[in-house]
This record gives structure tokens, sequence and C-alpha cells, in this order.
């Protein structure tokens, strides 16, 4: 009863925390943009993907705003101190707010897999009305030891049109491979109407060009439409796009901290709501009258938004290559967590 009673009351506030941030976030944000906005549908289509930007983001603030108000009300109303006098421990009344907030994160890591992911770049389309088909131009690559050129790139239809491929020997052109068309297969792109060019050296040694002429071509393999659209333009991913693409640059000894940072600031940096969570309300006293209510709400509030914004600082310097990610987001989280059970073993200490 004592779990549900408390777990029942938590979600309850971090709900209503949650709709009300998220919808004030979202809110501003339509109004100032409402009028550059076409037509009613697109509106409403752009008010959803912001509110859905502003979840994804606001989500580990309202696990901790949550926890503080529903931890606030308990001791305004001597809930603490009646459930302390009936032998409930520290741990015990923590239970109920590790469970929902554990069950929030792992909610929003499970929509992290989906479009919910891509929010911020579908309401971004829609703003510049370019919510049909789009194209990237001009793309120029690694791949195995060629490099490749792409004239166009039609995620949306899986088409390339102007393919070129170049394969490289001695820092030297060798073989190019080039292609009107190609279309993505599952698994790789294959090239219609091919033309093959070799530089074939004859019994005397000179150089000639042998061209020929494939049915079809498969190349680059694991290279998603989507995936290549986004590396290159600096879209977002889903969890599981971003793992394949840093698979897929690792094989080519490309450089991938954007994306490891990109995959730590989803999975990892929103479990510092859990270890903040527990910080603060093992710190709380269990009575009113050993505490100035306004004060420590104002420092919980503000110490949390403290926290965020230097993970969030860290998070940008892990992208951008200046620090390690592992070093910017991981370690931070690590340390927050091990100071967060210090403070469970100091609680026990006291009464």
């Amino acid at each position: 009863m004592l779990f549900k009673y408390v777990a029942f009351h938590y979600l309850k506030n971090m709900l209503i925390i949650l709709l009300g941030l998220s919808g004030l976030f979202s809110g501003l944000d339509f109004l100032m943009n409402a009028t550059s906005l076409p037509s009613f549908n697109v509106k409403i289509l752009y008010a959803f993907f912001k509110w859905q930007e502003a979840l994804s983001l606001l989500f580990p603030l309202a696990i901790v705003f949550g926890g503080v108000w529903t931890k606030i009300s308990f001791i305004k109303q001597n809930s603490i101190s009646a459930m302390y006098s009936l032998g409930v421990t520290r741990k015990a009344l923590f239970k109920p707010f590790l469970f929902v907030g554990l069950f929030t994160y792992f909610v929003f890591l499970g929509l992290s897999f989906t479009s919910f992911a891509t929010a911020k770049d579908s309401a971004k389309q829609l703003f510049l009305n370019s919510y049909d088909m789009s194209e990237t131009k001009d793309l120029f690559f690694k791949y195995n030891d060629s490099f490749v050129y792409i004239g166009t790139l039609i995620p949306e239809k899986y088409k390339i049109e102007d393919l070129t491929i170049f394969k490289m020997e001695n820092n030297e052109i060798i073989e190019t491979f080039t292609s009107k068309v190609a279309w993505y297969n599952i698994h790789e792109w294959v090239a219609t109407d091919a033309l093959k060019k070799t530089i074939v050296k004859d019994k005397e040694g000179k150089k000639r060009l042998k061209i020929e002429k494939l049915i079809l071509l498969k190349t680059l393999k694991e290279y998603q439409p989507k995936i290549l659209k986004s590396i290159y333009d600096g879209k977002a991913l889903t969890l599981y796009e971003s793992v394949m693409a840093i698979k897929l640059l690792h094989n080519q000894g490309l450089e991938i901290h954007s994306l490891r940072a990109e995959i730590y600031g989803k999975v990892f940096m929103p479990l510092f709501s859990i270890a903040l969570l527990m910080i603060l309300l093992f710190n709380f006293p269990f009575h009113a009258r050993y505490m100035n209510i306004a004060m420590t709400t104002t420092k919980a509030i503000g110490g949390t938004l403290f926290v965020w914004g230097i993970l969030f600082a860290l998070l940008g310097i892990g992208k951008n290559g200046t620090l390690n990610p592992e070093l910017a987001i991981i370690l931070p989280i690590i340390l927050l967590w091990i100071y967060a059970f210090y403070s469970l073993g100091q609680s026990q200490k006291r009464i």
C-alpha cells in the first residue's frame, strides 16, 4: 500500500510538471513562429513535433522536480513523520521514487528508437516549408579503399543520381565506376548500366584506358539512405540508426566523437536525474520545523537547473571533439551516482 500510495502521488506530480514544462516550451515557440507556417494542418503538426522535442529535452527535469514536489508536500502534511513512526525506512520510502523514475527513463529511451528522436528536425522542415521529399547534393566521402561522389541523394525514394566511385591505389586512381542511377536494396546500393573505366598496362608498360559496361554494380554496403543524409546534413538519428552509423564510420576509420556523444546524451545523460533525486530526497529533513520549505525548494530547483546546464555544456564539448565524449558525459554521471550512494550511506546514520 505504501509503495502504491507514494508512486501514485509522485507519478501524478511528475506528469503535471512534465506536461506543464513541455506545454510552455512548445507553446512559446508556437506563438513566435505560427505566423510563418502556411496552413492550419501544418501548424498543428509543427506544435506536435515541438511538444515531442520538449518532452525528450525536459523529462529529466520533471523526474527531479516531481520528486521534490512530492517529498515537500509529504513533509508539509507530516506524512513523512507518520511513515517513519510506523517503521518505514528511508530506503523503503525511496523505492517508489526510484521505480517511477527508472520507468520514465526507460519509456523515453524506448522512444529514442522511433521517429520521436527526430521530432526537432521534423519541426524544422515544416518551418522551412521543406516537408516534401528533400534532396542532398554533392556528397563526397571515403568508402573502403575508394572515394565516392554522389550528385543527388533522395532518401525518401532510396535513390542516388549521378554516382561516381574512384578506386585508389598508392594515391592514384586506378579504376572508376559511374552510373546515372542507383537504388538501395536492403543492405547495399545497386547501380544499373554502370560504366567501369580501368587503367591497364600493356606488355610495353604503357598505360591505356579499358572501358566496360556493367549491367549491375553492387556497392556501399550498409550505407542506409537516411544515415547517409543525416551524417552529411547534420540531421538527427534514432538511437538504432546512431549505433549503425557509428559502426559504419568506425569501419571506414572516420571520426565518430559527435555520434558517440549523441548516443551518450540519450542513454547516459538522463540518468543524472535519478542520481540527483536520490541526493535531494535523502538530504531533506523529515519534518517541516527542521527546514525552511521555500528556501529548500528554491535551492533544489536551482541546483537541478545548474547541474542540467553543466551537463548540457559538457555534451556540446563532447560533440565538437574538444573533450573525449566518455570524459565529458559518462564520467560526470558516474561521479554524480557515486555521490548519490554516499548520500544514501550518510542518511542511514541520521535519525
